[in-house]
């Protein structure tokens, strides 16, 4: 094989080396407005002056400012993922489930901008995107719709092999994908109220999360006597 055609074949690597490079770079200049500015301040021109490009150069790379959001959220996802992944293992199910819900508020309060993210709309864009388009995608107030079904299946899935384990405290027969929905529409409450002021100025959201889960399945110290004393062969 000759020296040019080893160059040659060695083309399509070094193209996506780069074409990551310049996408991450990308991500690292909207990822510090995003969350020093909020993201109705995210937008390709912005984006583009913070690394020196041109707004256009960017469209190489990304559809638009909303697929640039969509990635940002994906990783903050990915960040909270990671959070919960050590709570998997703690083996009781109702102590799993109270470390879990006090880890997603958290996450949520300590990292507004990227918690929004998480939860950005899709938007349908086309394949190739034209002048009109972009003028389109870059406006600030087409950023902050949440896209209800994705982020419900997204928060939801997080609780509910935990919560088939459980049992309500009433003793209703509810499903496990059910009540995951209703917790986390909870925990995604208390963490907008939290960060938007709005009657919790004297209220931290631990005692709420703590008091949604009693009232749902019983103190934590009562679920596991109860558990305790229902165990196969343990004298009553």
């Amino acid at each position: 094989m000759g020296i040019v055609e080893r160059k040659n074949r060695g083309l399509p690597a070094r193209h996506a080396a780069r074409a990551h490079d310049q996408r991450e770079r990308i991500l690292d200049a909207a990822r510090r407005i995003a969350t020093r500015d909020g993201l109705g301040a995210l937008s390709m021109r912005k984006i583009a002056d913070a690394i020196g490009y041109s707004p256009a150069s960017l469209y190489l790379y990304f559809a638009g400012r909303d697929e640039i959001a969509e990635a940002l959220g994906q990783e903050g996802y990915a960040q909270l993922l990671a959070q919960f992944e050590p709570l998997t293992l703690i083996p009781d199910a109702r102590e799993r489930l109270h470390a879990l819900a006090h880890a997603y508020v958290a996450y949520g309060c300590d990292h507004p901008q990227t918690y929004g993210l998480i939860f950005m709309a899709r938007k349908a864009r086309p394949e190739r995107v034209g002048p009109a388009a972009r003028r389109q995608s870059d406006a600030p107030d087409a950023v902050d719709e949440p896209d209800g079904g994705a982020a419900l299946a997204s928060g939801a899935q997080l609780f509910a092999a935990t919560l088939s384990a459980l049992t309500p405290a009433s003793g209703a027969r509810i499903d496990s994908a059910t009540l995951a929905q209703s917790l986390w529409a909870t925990l995604h409450g208390v963490v907008m109220l939290t960060l938007a002021r709005a009657g919790f100025q004297d209220a931290a959201p631990g005692p709420l999360i703590d008091a949604t889960l009693d009232a749902w399945f019983g103190t934590r110290d009562a679920a596991a006597t109860s558990s305790t004393v229902q165990a196969p062969g343990v004298a009553t």
